[in-house]
């Protein structure tokens, strides 16, 4: 259930964001991809959680089991809130075509340190710092699992009403606020309680499900953060978002909203969502733009590793769907000094959904198999995806139609045109060195990963053998080094069910091109065809795998 609240400055307020080097402002207001104005979801719930921790201790109560059981265990960054049943959102502006301009909202001032000890103000130690001013309304919401306790939910929303004070520089006045809950106040807690509880999970039981493959959209309404690694305090994000993301939240979404099983939920298969079609590392373009034009993408897209268009050279285009927009910093507090700890300082990598030329949010697209029982075409469902999902990152709407084979073209035509692009740009190129490479009756073939391939070999010694071993592709596969673009990497991860860290796997990046030339391919139709179907590699349930061979390229 969602519990949706309003926060108004009763004064001016700071959001806690540090200046920016080389600028005037020492401390800035935190503002979103919009350059509007907002508190962090881990700052709400941090505040939460330490009224939460007083009343639990005035009250002489269980303190430490409350708080791991809703806010999650101390401590615990690699697997964020694990049991976790209460998640914040980000505090947003309030009906923002109603209030006045933006620029009026936000004002700086200066102030100065004093030396505690004797004082007096310490040398050199002016500053200034930005601040929203006074009755701006922010909104946001707070969403707990059906099966809470009615006294626990009650404890946490008086906890919620006692947030008197939010953001930096309290101390000097600011970030006094007023907090309604369904635009209701404290002494209406019964009311708003009685409003909330009428909305409970479906309870029903299902024997069996049936599955079936649907076609799906996916749009972020939050910044998200999508772990690539981990480097001591620091979290680094990957650049495209996996199947097994997807399929993940969507068995979190089954589990907790329907009296389900978690095992019959295994069944469950999902694509890596994307924005059109796959970027393969086979993919160049100028590095400067051309005749005063956006960069130019060539149309030769795995020919050469050394190409020129109009006289400028090539260089591989980027893999990725996005890349980092920002950093979330944050510390750890000590609850008995109530500062912060040593070596406790956190930076995360976060991913702003990209937007389109009237700033609406881009949509990813994919396929997926799901029960039928649990979900309805052109219906919209809210999940929640990556790491910090508790504190304002990582919600999503995912809406599911009718599934449609975009592939029309039949594998032999796409082998053939590609086949045939190739060799006429290899005719067509200066370069001698390239001419050798025809061979009239071998064809040119591509294995193109549109998703990660996890390897089932403990080292990468030869890509070339490997993959065929994979691929079950006999000797006549002559590898092609010069049209083989490959990436290889880790894929870290997670088991929640089990609360510890998977081992780290090799894996064959997506994008990555895998070309052979071979003699008579027809003979293996069928088996290629298979490799399209069914995939390649370990963990295919969860997207990936995924081969496509011969993609269709731009036309010569």
């Amino acid at each position: 259930m969602e519990i949706n609240y309003s926060v108004k400055l009763i004064t001016p307020c700071m959001t806690a964001s540090l200046g920016v080097i080389g600028k005037d402002i020492d401390a800035t207001v935190k503002l979103d991809a919009q350059g509007l104005p907002y508190f962090s979801g881990k700052h709400i719930k941090g505040i939460v959680r330490e009224r939460v921790y007083q009343f639990k201790k005035a009250l002489g109560e269980d303190t430490k089991g409350f708080i791991e059981k809703y806010f999650g265990k101390e401590g615990n960054y690699i697997v964020e809130n694990n049991g976790s049943k209460i998640r914040f959102s980000n505090l947003r502006i309030k009906d923002i075509d109603k209030q006045s301009d933006v620029i009026s909202w936000i004002k700086s001032r200066y102030g100065i340190r004093v030396d505690r000890k004797t004082k007096t103000t310490i040398d050199s130690s002016l500053f200034n710092y930005e601040f929203v001013m006074k009755d701006v309304e922010f909104e946001g919401s707070i969403t707990v699992r059906d099966d809470i306790k009615n006294e626990d939910l009650k404890f946490i929303l008086a906890s919620l009403f006692h947030m008197d004070y939010i953001g930096g520089l309290k101390s000097r006045g600011l970030g006094k606020v007023e907090v309604l809950v369904e635009n209701k106040r404290l002494e209406n807690l019964e009311d708003i309680l009685k409003k909330i509880k009428n909305s409970s999970k479906e309870n029903k039981k299902f024997k069996e499900l049936n599955y079936k493959k649907y076609s799906y959209s996916l749009v972020f309404e939050e910044p998200f953060i999508l772990t690539k690694k981990e480097i001591g305090n620091y979290v680094e994000v990957r650049n495209s978002i996996q199947g097994s993301t997807i399929r993940g939240a969507m068995i979190d979404y089954f589990v907790n909203n329907y009296e389900i099983e978690l095992e019959k939920l295994l069944k469950i298969e999902a694509s890596a969502p994307e924005q059109g079609k796959i970027k393969l590392a086979s993919e160049f373009c100028t590095k400067y733009p051309l005749k005063n034009q956006k960069e130019k993408t060539s149309k030769d897209k795995v020919i050469y590793k050394d190409m020129e268009v109009d006289g400028v050279k090539l260089e591989r285009g980027s893999l990725g769907s996005f890349s980092a927009a920002g950093n979330e910093m944050s510390v750890k507090i000590d609850e008995k000094t109530k500062s912060a700890e040593d070596n406790m300082l956190f930076n995360t990598e976060f991913i702003v959904n990209p937007t389109d030329n009237k700033n609406n949010p881009k949509e990813f697209k994919g396929d997926i198999l799901l029960p039928q029982e649990l979900v309805k075409e052109k219906s919209e469902y809210t999940i929640y995806l990556g790491k910090l999902k508790s504190k304002g990152f990582g919600k999503a709407v995912i809406k599911f139609e009718k599934y449609i084979d975009v592939n029309n073209t039949s594998l032999e035509k796409r082998i053939e045109k590609l086949d045939a692009q190739i060799k006429k740009a290899i005719e067509n190129n200066k370069k001698e060195k390239f001419k050798e490479d025809i061979e009239k009756d071998k064809t040119f073939i591509t294995f193109d990963l549109l998703s990660d391939l996890v390897l089932p070999f403990n080292q990468i010694n030869n890509v070339a053998e490997q993959f065929k071993v994979l691929a079950n592709l006999d000797e006549k596969y002559e590898f092609d080094y010069n049209r083989s673009f490959i990436n290889t990497g880790k894929l870290e991860g997670y088991n929640i069910i089990n609360n510890c860290r998977k081992m780290d796997e090799l894996i064959l990046v997506k994008g990555s091109v895998i070309t052979y030339k071979v003699r008579n391919y027809k003979e293996d139709i069928e088996k290629l065809k298979k490799i399209e179907s069914k995939g390649l590699g370990l963990r295919k349930n969860e997207g990936f795998g995924r081969v496509k061979i011969s993609s269709e390229r731009g036309d010569n």
